[in-house]
Order: structure tokens, then sequence, then C-alpha cells
């Protein structure tokens, strides 16, 4: 290939991509008709790109990854539903990092990717052009509210969180507390709207000592509880805005001498694996990452213009042991 180069004028990668059939490097077309008529000339066999298949390709980019975190099923689930549709979909993680999110974009420009999705591991409104400039790009788990172009699709954690008030209250319970996470989450101020409002439409008091933060944390969810059961020791029930902070809950209760939910019950929020493994098993708000991370693909593919600038996905509310009726769990 170094012949080739050499006569053409270009780097011996350049001819390597072009003679192979590759996309993943722009070149000039002038280029790559220059480069395939010298190895013609030459005696080369290579690959017609004219008739090579390409699989429709789609980048995505997300700012941390923690296999720890929800976030990761909407990740596992874009890359399956890729495959599902012959795509392939490349992820990149810039790890909070700018100059590395700088590189990952400039990598991106270079590249023929079909569509760009551009992802946050916890729902976010992004500042202006913080999104890599395609033109056919979706946004994950966050908005832009100036970007009237892309798709934004978030988790219903508004609905969410009046569900699994909503939830509660349908099993008997009056008097229910909750935890939130940190005061400027965007999921938590949601859930936290979403209980209110359930708590409000169904003519129940909403007292704020019984809004406790508990900053997703064991250890803090475990001090909120405590300050929770002594403002109020008939309190009844609890909505904690994570499975996670849950597991404080669970302790704090169990130093009491309190049972679930015969004395009181208990929902989380996103459905995680150690919700089945608790005694009793954690009913739960399940976060819909897996369909998000479907959809988000799905519009790539398809490229149809949004009719709606943002699309909140809800989750199911999972019944378990921890909310059952009033009255059975007191039998």
């Amino acid at each position: 290939m170094l012949d080739i180069a050499t006569a053409v004028g270009v780097s011996q990668p350049t001819v390597s991509v072009i003679l192979n059939g590759s996309d993943t490097v722009r070149v000039s077309e002038e280029t790559r008709q220059r480069v395939l008529q010298k190895a013609q000339d030459l005696g080369y066999q290579f690959r017609s790109v004219q008739h090579s298949y390409r699989h429709p390709r789609i980048a995505l980019v997300v700012n941390s990854l923690n296999m720890h975190d929800p976030f990761i099923n909407a990740i596992s689930s874009a890359k399956a539903r890729a495959w599902e549709r012959d795509a392939v979909l490349s992820v990149f993680d810039y790890e909070d990092n700018d100059d590395l999110k700088r590189a990952i974009y400039d990598v991106i420009e270079v590249t023929r990717f079909d569509g760009v999705i551009y992802a946050r591991n916890t729902p976010t409104e992004l500042a202006m052009a913080e999104v890599c400039p395609a033109a056919n790009r979706v946004l994950l788990n966050c908005f832009d509210p100036t970007d009237s172009q892309a798709l934004a699709l978030l988790p219903a954690d508004g609905m969410g969180g009046y569900r699994a008030c909503e939830h509660l209250i349908s099993h008997g319970h009056r008097r229910i507390g909750m935890i939130t996470g940190e005061p400027w989450s965007l999921s938590s101020k949601s859930r936290e709207q979403g209980y209110r409002q359930a708590m409000t439409q169904h003519n129940l008091p909403v007292d704020d000592r019984w809004v406790i933060p508990g900053n997703w944390s064991v250890k803090q969810a475990y001090l909120a509880t405590e300050q929770l059961l002594d403002s109020d020791p008939d309190m009844d029930a609890i909505f904690c805005a994570s499975d996670l902070m849950a597991l404080g809950v669970y302790q704090a209760l169990q130093g009491r001498g309190l049972r679930i939910p015969q004395d009181i019950a208990l929902i989380g929020y996103d459905n995680q694996l150690l919700a089945n493994e608790l005694t009793p098993s954690l009913s739960s708000v399940e976060l819909p990452y897996d369909e998000m991370g479907r959809l988000a693909v799905d519009e790539i593919l398809d490229q149809s213009p949004p009719e709606l600038p943002i699309i909140r996905v809800e989750g199911d509310v999972i019944h378990r042991e921890s909310s059952r009726v009033k009255t059975l769990a007191n039998a």
C-alpha cells in the first residue's frame, strides 16, 4: 500500500481505509477515487465500497457510568435494541471530564455516525450547546429547553411519585411521610411533587415535618426515619425516593421494634434488584430506563421529527410485601 500512498500523496492508513471499504473515517470522494484508480492500475484487489453492506451506526455519549447505577439498564437496552435493528451502537463515557468530552466530539465529527444519543445518568437540564451538534440527535435522561430539534426522553418521576403515594393510600394508609433525595435533584423534586399532589387530591394532610431529605444515602435515610417517627409516632407509611435509601428505613424501623408492613408500610423507587432480596420484599416504582433506551434508538433510526419536545416515560408500581393492605398487614 505504500506505493499507492506515495503515488497519490496520502497516508498509508488512509489507503487501507479506502481499500477495505471502511466508512469509519471521512475521506473526500476525490481522494477515494484517486486511490481506487491507482490501486486498479497497480493490480490491487479490494472490496467495492459501492457494494459493501454498512450497518447503521449510533454514538451514545454519556457523562458517567457506574455498574451499580440504575441508568446502566438504559445503556444495555439501547445496545440490544440497536442490534435487533441491525445497527451498531458505540458508547462513549467522558467521565465528567470536559476535555475528554471535546475529544469524543472530535471523533464523532470525523466518523460517519447515523445519529447521536446524548445521555446523562440522572435527569438533568442541560446548558446551551452542551450536546454534540449532530443533525440527528436524541437526548436521553436530559433535556435542553433551547433545543427544539432534538427529542428528549425523561422518566415521568412526578407521576411515579404520585402513583407511589396513591398506592399507599389505596391500601388504607393516611399518615404518610416521605424521604427525599438531594434537594437540587430534579428526580427528587419531581417525586416529592407527585407525593404532595396525591396527598392533596385525597384530602390528606401534608405536614412539612413529614418530608425529610435523605440525600440518596443509607445513613441519612436512617436518620430521616428517626426524625419522621419522632415528629409523628402515629405515622403508618413511608414513601422512600430510592430503594437504596430504603435500606436505612428498614434498619431504623427494626431498631425501634417496628414491623414492615404491620406497623409501618413502605414503598421505594427505582425497583433495583435489592428490592426483591429484602425481607419483607420492598414495593417499588420501576424506573423505565429499559424502555427509554429502546425508544432513543428507534428515534435515531426512524428519523421521524418529534411531535413533542419531551416524552416522559412512566414506570410501573411493583407490588410486594412491604406495602400490603393495612387490615391484612395487621392480621
